[in-house]
């Protein structure tokens, strides 16, 4: 995801920091604004799923941060998968997360590895 954003011109990578700044300050309305003016900017963004999904599970909507990721291939974001079947108390969370244990993303692998307790 963060490839993504830092190979975009301008001002991307900024909005997308922005964007990470404002849901840690539970800012979220200002967070939602500033996700949609970077898609609208980017379009190319809309297919990271990362912050929208993020905003939902701050506001305590896991259903619909679930609903964003849900019809994506099997690959891709099994991490916010995971992490959305959890929060819905799905135990079917866990297999997502044994599955992706060992990504070879960075991320992934410390997000699954964390969800496990196996940090």
């Amino acid at each position: 995801m963060m490839a993504l954003l830092t190979e975009m011109p301008a001002d991307a990578p900024a909005m997308a920091q922005s964007i990470i700044e404002h849901i840690e300050a539970n800012e979220l309305d200002e967070a939602e604004t500033l996700l949609a003016q970077m898609n609208d900017t980017y379009p190319q963004t809309r297919e990271v799923p990362v912050f929208a999904v993020t905003i939902a599970l701050v506001r305590g909507r896991p259903h619909e941060a679930w609903q964003l990721v849900n019809g994506l291939p099997d690959d891709r974001s099994p991490e916010l998968k995971a992490i959305c079947l959890k929060m819905l108390d799905d135990p079917s969370w866990h297999g997502y997360a044994t599955a992706y244990e060992d990504s070879p993303d960075p991320y992934v692998r410390l997000a699954m590895r964390r969800l496990l307790g196996r940090d």
